[in-house]
């Protein structure tokens, strides 16, 4: 089961549908903030849509092909670590993570993603995670870098991203180079 306790006040679990308010609350405030490099949050505008959300990764995390856990911060929620799937053939992942603008800054993000990432290596028995972010989203690019992710490349114009195409930079790391401590 994922539940994990990063400190006193910042502990990471899975979604559920009880959790629907606060999700449709966090990425309406930070609607411009998130849409601006998320692939996916400009979807995101009713409780029916975060139910579906919710929905689909409980049954990716029963299936043991994903999950979307909130990042829980001094009692809010503070944002989520995800892991768009598991290909157990491959043994390999790909994960990302959002967060509302006032919590940025503060190393929730890294702090999250490394422990996805080890639960992922250690528990699941990856040999390989990937992340994607925006290449001019800098922020976002610098949590793979502190977590000693290889830059692989750039995937031009790879996803629609609420009004444009969006170049991602592609970085991986593999079960044997992992280790290092999250920041």
């Amino acid at each position: 089961m994922i539940y994990w306790k990063l400190d006193a006040t910042t502990s990471i679990y899975p979604f559920e549908t009880k959790h629907s308010n606060a999700i449709h609350q966090l990425i309406t405030n930070n609607r411009s903030h998130l849409d601006r490099w998320l692939r996916w949050s400009s979807s995101i505008q009713t409780m029916d849509d975060v139910h579906d959300l919710v929905d689909q990764f409980q049954e990716k995390l029963e299936q043991s092909d994903g999950f979307h856990c909130g990042i829980w911060h001094n009692g809010l929620l503070a944002g989520a670590v995800v892991c768009w799937y598991i290909h157990a053939g491959n043994k390999n992942a790909e994960v990302g993570y959002w967060l509302g603008e006032s919590f940025t800054g503060n190393g929730l993000v890294t702090r999250a993603a490394g422990r996805a990432i080890t639960y992922l290596f250690t528990e699941v028995g990856l040999h390989r995670v990937e992340m994607q972010c925006g290449v001019e989203n800098l922020k976002s690019r610098a949590v793979p870098e502190r977590l000693g992710f290889t830059l692989e490349g750039i995937r031009r114009g790879s996803h629609w991203i609420t009004d444009r195409f969006v170049d991602h930079a592609v970085y991986g790391v593999l079960s044997d180079e992992w280790g290092r401590p999250a920041a």
